[in-house]
């Protein structure tokens, strides 16, 4: 195991070590995500979303590979939930607030996602301090799954009618806001999975750049 230096009695407060650096740069795409979608730029939005959860997916594989004090450990699990409130559950309410026009259904779907993310994330936090963290299955849909959802759902913007869109839109906001609290068992990504994902995102980051390239740059 590579071991780490702890931060906890540095001058700048915090830890450090990869693992945390890349949550980190997750939340730096997640910010550059709102960013762009508040520039209209939806394309490289979604982009950056998927950076985002990319970066969620593989910073706890890399923090297990690092020797952590109980400082940096905790740090860590602290740090992961606070940059998933940002990329998991605000950014997808802002590129969903910048994609036109804006009704009830829509408005009240963003809030229930938004509180129903924050306590699920409240939750696994209460579970990881009281040591009651499932190994194999998560409770509840992780909120990291929205850098997939968000994207895919994107992929019918230009096939339906933007009345149909806005209203699947906002059935999206509210079912995946369900799963994030119902208590279901979700597989964690094990095995296989750590090559689907990537693929699937990397598909999707093409594709999106792709469009972007097309409708932009061409002009």
């Amino acid at each position: 195991m590579l071991k780490t230096k702890s931060q906890g009695n540095n001058m700048i407060l915090g830890s450090y070590n990869p693992a945390c650096l890349l949550s980190l740069f997750g939340l730096m795409a997640a910010v550059g995500s709102m960013i762009l979608s508040t520039s209209g730029i939806i394309e490289l939005a979604l982009v950056c979303l998927i950076v985002a959860g990319l970066a969620d997916l593989f910073d706890g594989v890399l923090a297990r590979r690092l020797q952590l004090s109980k400082y940096e450990k905790e740090f860590g699990v602290q740090l992961d939930t606070a940059v998933d409130v940002v990329a998991f559950v605000a950014t997808p309410v802002v590129i969903g607030l910048n994609t036109g026009q804006m009704n009830w259904l829509l408005i009240l779907g963003m809030v229930w996602f938004v509180m129903s993310g924050v306590v699920r994330l409240a939750h696994f936090n209460t579970l990881s301090i009281e040591g009651d963290v499932q190994a194999t299955h998560h409770r509840g849909l992780p909120v990291t799954y929205a850098a997939l959802i968000f994207p895919l759902l994107f992929l019918l913007v230009d096939v339906l009618h933007t009345e149909i869109f806005q209203l699947l839109l906002s059935l999206a906001f509210w079912l995946t806001g369900l799963l994030f609290i119902i208590d279901i068992p979700v597989r964690k990504p094990h095995g296989v999975f750590y090559l689907i994902i990537p693929l699937m995102a990397l598909g999707l980051i093409v594709y999106w750049v792709g469009r972007y390239m097309q409708f932009y740059i061409s002009y």
